[in-house]
Formats: C-alpha cells, structure tokens, sequence
C-alpha cells in the first residue's frame, strides 16, 4: 500500500470516524505526489479530504517539508534576507505594485525575494511574474542565478517562479484548477526557503483569522528567523493605506499582534491601495505605475512601495524608528538609487 492510499484511508473517512496524520505520514504522502506516480484521483482526495477535516500543523508541517525537500536551499553571503509572498494566484481589484518591493528593499540594503508563478487557479488574477515580465524582468532565473544577484550589493533582489524552483509542485497546477478549491498547497508554497541568510525573515499575508497561528508556527518549524505576517489587501503583504492594520509579528519564536498606522510612516492616504485606471487591471497598467513611482512619481503607488518596504526594514532592526525606515525609502526612491537596483537586476 502507497503512503497516499494508506492517508487517504485516515483522513477520508467522514466527519466522525477520519483521523489526523502524523507529520512524517503527511511527509511521505507528499513525497509520493511530488515523485509524479500517483494517479491524479488519490491525490485530489487526499487533498481535498484534508482540507475538509482541516489540516492539523503537524500535517500542514509534514507536506511543507516534502516541498522544501525537491525545492533544496542555497546559502546566501548575506546577513539578512527577506522574502516575499504575495498570493500566488494574483490579484483582481488591486495593482500588484508590491511587485517591485524586492528592489526597494535591497536598495535600502535588505536584500529580497519575490517567489511565485506565472498565473494560478482559481483566482488566475495578475502576478508579480506577469507585472515583472512587462517591465522587462527576466522571470526565468534558476536558483543559483538569483543567488548571484542577491549577494550583489549593487543588485539585491531577484524574482524566483516556481516552474524553475520547485517544478514537481509546479506540475500539479492543471490538478488544482480542477479541484477548484484551493487546498493548503496554495498557502506552504508561499513559506518555501529556496535561499537562506544568516537571518532569514518571511513577510507574507492572510485574509481569515485563523491563519497567522498557523503561520507563525510553519514559519517557525520550517528555519525563517523571523516573520511579518500581513493583513494584506487581496491577501497580500501589504496592508491598507488608509488607516490601522491589525497584523503579527513573529520574533524570537514568538508571536505577537502589531497595529500598524500608515501615518506613522508619513503616509497619509484616503485609498486603501492602488486601483486600476483602466476598467480591467492589467500587468502592462501595473507594471507602468510601479515602475513610475520606483522613479519618484508621487501618488498611491509610490507610497505602497514606501509602507511595503519601510515595514520590512523596521521589522528587520535594520532602523528602529518607523518614521525615519519611510524617509530612508523614500530618500533612496528620491535619489534614483532604487529604479538604478531595478534596472541592473531586471535583465541579468
């Protein structure tokens, strides 16, 4: 009997008679599906039936490793290192402007990360890939490519997809539009470590309550040093740009809630983030507006870019007043230093 068959027969079984996983059962059923020998049937079972009963930690845990396991993990030469996770199904109402934050950050000398993929069910809105292609970014790095631009003081940033990085998760995308529901795969993807720096810190977003719990003790688990864990619009990992978020910090393993005010990043704005101009959003619009405010335009965009960073830079210690993490942003958005980090890094 398969590690898949014999989970399905634990956690497949009602309301009343299904039982958790192990973390190294969850483990090994992962492993199977990532081998690409399961039939499509078992594996949309098993992953619908855990989502039903809903997945405990230790299963979300087990699966979470797997997918790290084919993903591996390269060292990097620097002290810190975020990484982002926007929804990897994109967004629908709001400029992914957020898009553009590894370049921000690394300029502000945090270096960074953007993971994802080109476009994902069910919600197949605008990624970051898609706003990076448009502004002329080679999406397509290996590993170790993004590896060398993030040891680059003069680069910092890198955009990394998951068809390069983990393409056995990466296959199951035609299985998931199928299962139309999003199963738990949609959120570990988004706490893979392909990288790792002497402190290695996540800043990443959630829509319902239950989730920063659940978070905080993946990222824990799984080696980050640190997390930022967002009330984001759309799900993403920045909040609102009018008024008080409540989002968690995670920090020396613990996890703590953290009321974030755009104001006290000198950020004072009556729209919550950046809306299309156009009747429907495009990667082409979103990637022109980013691409302006990374020169210095004011508006909506500009000041995303400034929130979404200047957190980052806060939360990593790298500047302990929340005020002046805003001015160096927007002193390096300024002075051209962050459209320049852009530029040597879009087409390496």
């Amino acid at each position: 009997m398969s590690a898949v068959a014999d989970a399905i027969k634990k956690v497949a079984t009602g309301p009343h008679l299904s039982k958790d996983l192990s973390l190294e059962e969850s483990r090994e059923a992962m492993r199977e599906i990532l081998s690409g020998q399961v039939d499509p049937v078992r594996m949309a079972v098993l992953l619908i039936a855990l989502r039903m009963k809903r997945e405990t930690d230790e299963e979300n845990l087990g699966l979470l490793l797997a997918i790290q396991e084919v993903t591996g993990q390269q060292e990097l030469a620097v002290d810190n290192v975020m990484l982002l996770s926007d929804p990897f199904n994109g967004f629908s109402r709001h400029c992914p402007i957020a898009a553009f934050l590894p370049a921000v950050m690394a300029a502000c000398g945090l270096p960074a990360l953007s993971q994802g993929v080109y476009e994902m069910a069910p919600k197949f809105g605008v990624t970051h890939a898609q706003v990076l292609e448009a502004a002329g970014v080679n999406i397509r790095l290996d590993v170790a490519e993004a590896v060398t631009q993030l040891n680059n003081h003069d680069i910092g940033w890198a955009y990394l997809d998951q068809a390069i990085a983990t393409p056995s998760l990466f296959a199951l995308q035609d299985l998931r539009r199928l299962m139309i529901k999003r199963p738990s795969l949609a959120t570990l993807e988004k706490m893979v470590m392909p990288v790792k720096a002497k402190n290695t810190h996540l800043q990443i977003g959630f829509v319902h309550k239950a989730y920063p719990a659940v978070l905080a003790y993946l990222a824990r688990q799984s080696g980050f040093d640190s997390a930022l864990i967002i009330r984001g619009l759309e799900g993403g990992i920045v909040p609102t740009l009018r008024e008080i978020s409540d989002n968690f910090l995670l920090i020396d393993g613990a996890l703590k809630p953290c009321s974030l005010d755009p104001k006290a990043f000198g950020i004072d704005q009556q729209t919550r983030g950046v809306l299309p101009d156009a009747e429907q959003l495009t990667a082409a619009e979103s990637a022109q507006r980013g691409l302006a405010a990374m020169q210095g335009e004011k508006g909506v965009a500009y000041d995303l870019l400034v929130y979404g960073a200047a957190m980052a830079l806060w939360h990593c210690g790298l500047l302990q007043d929340q005020m002046a993490a805003g001015d160096k942003v927007r002193e390096a958005l300024d002075s051209g230093k962050v459209f320049a980090a852009f530029e040597k890094g879009k087409t390496q």
